[in-house]
């Protein structure tokens, strides 16, 4: 067992090691460089006379009470600077702004974007004590840089060349077989399959075993469905970022001092009074049983795993149209474990057997799914903190 702990800690630091730089990487790319490669930017710094204004590019949402202060202060700033332009763009509920607002973060580089945040020249000044005491002295570094048209107004949300994504495919794999392996899933697989064996034919068990890797899914996607949509909206990202990333490593260190101490009874684990509701719909042996059963184990053996879950999340929403799909492909990967185990015992390995390699295991699970967690979490806080 040592020497499979210690391999794993090191392929999974040579993982966290590959994922930080790229990462870094993308933080520390220069904004004048990342405006550059942007097709719908124009020569910036050439032909602009001192008549033109400076266009100042303003994103806000009206349920922010941050953009509510700072909103007339913009208003007012416009109409006393006729050598400013103020483009105002809401958020709420308009797509066509929303899409806008995601251009100019990549344009930008920017990772962590949140409203109230304005771009001017190849500056951006985020947050409503950033724009009050900065705006003056940007605008004048503006138009002493002769940034005076900033991004053009007209410009098109479309980008002809897409960015290199920053998800690194070996560390979600590594996650998601990871998360597969907790005990919690595997126990109430176990225990069903057991149950089974000794009174269902294969086949029966077999059909009964996926109904509940199927709800098991489809309940872990829908919820991470969910998660994902609602995080894409501006203002909330960087505070669930942070959550996702706080979470991950407190979740981790639970999860290791647990198995390090090989507690009978883990704090992360499906509630004591949800096993019993689990259990009366073990025993009815059928195709819709083993829905329900898939489905309660979907929601209340999150508990076991979410810190993996939401640092997942908080990785994949930085890119939402790969990141959807990122999404699919992890929650597959967590029910490869499963279905393995499945298969073992439709083709002959005894239930019973299975189970007893995932109790003389458990404690070992547990650590290695902790550590994947603070390994996360830290992946996700370090840029932040640059």
């Amino acid at each position: 067992m040592h020497w499979y702990l210690t391999a794993m800690l090191t392929i999974l630091l040579s993982i966290a090691l590959i994922a930080l730089p790229a990462t870094a990487a993308s933080e520390n790319a220069t904004i004048p460089d990342s405006l550059g490669s942007i097709p719908f930017i124009g020569d910036i710094t050439s032909g602009m006379g001192s008549d033109t204004p400076v266009v100042i590019h303003f994103f806000f949402n009206p349920g922010c009470g941050a953009c509510e202060k700072i909103h007339p202060v913009m208003e007012a700033y416009a109409a006393n600077h006729s050598d400013v332009r103020v483009e105002f763009y809401s958020l709420a509920g308009n797509q066509t702004n929303i899409d806008l607002f995601n251009t100019f973060q990549q344009a930008y580089n920017i990772s962590h974007a949140h409203v109230p945040i304005l771009f001017l020249g190849t500056t951006n000044l985020m947050g409503e004590d950033e724009i009050s005491k900065n705006l003056d002295a940007t605008v004048a570094e503006t138009k002493k840089g002769n940034y005076r048209l900033s991004l053009l107004p007209n410009l098109s949300a479309d980008i002809s060349s897409s960015p290199v994504s920053t998800i690194n495919p070996a560390f979600l794999v590594i996650a998601g077989i990871g998360e597969g392996l907790n005990p919690c899933g595997l126990l109430v697989l176990a225990l069903l399959l057991v149950s089974l064996m000794a009174s269902q034919s294969r086949r029966t068990v077999l059909a009964i075993g996926l109904a509940y890797i199927v709800a098991f899914f489809a309940v872990r996607f829908l919820s991470g469905f969910a998660i994902f949509s609602v995080i894409q909206l501006p203002g909330i990202s960087q505070a669930f970022t942070l959550i996702a990333a706080a979470v991950a490593i407190i979740a981790g260190i639970i999860q290791v001092k647990d198995g390090l101490s090989k507690k009978q009874n883990p704090i992360l684990s499906i509630p004591t009074s949800k096993k019993s509701l689990i259990s009366s719909y073990m025993k009815q042996a059928s195709v819709p049983a083993g829905l329900i059963v898939g489905a309660l184990v979907g929601i209340y053996g999150m508990a076991c795993t979410a810190g993996i879950y939401i640092s997942i999340l908080g990785m994949l929403y930085k890119e939402p149209a790969i990141g959807l799909l990122y999404l699919v492909l992890y929650n597959i990967l967590v029910i490869i474990p499963l279905l393995a185990i499945l298969l073992l015992v439709f083709f002959g390995i005894p239930p019973e057997k299975v189970n007893a390699w995932r109790d003389d295991q458990k404690s070992m699970l547990r650590l290695m799914i902790g550590i994947v967690m603070i390994i996360m979490g830290i992946v996700i806080l370090i840029p932040m903190l640059n």
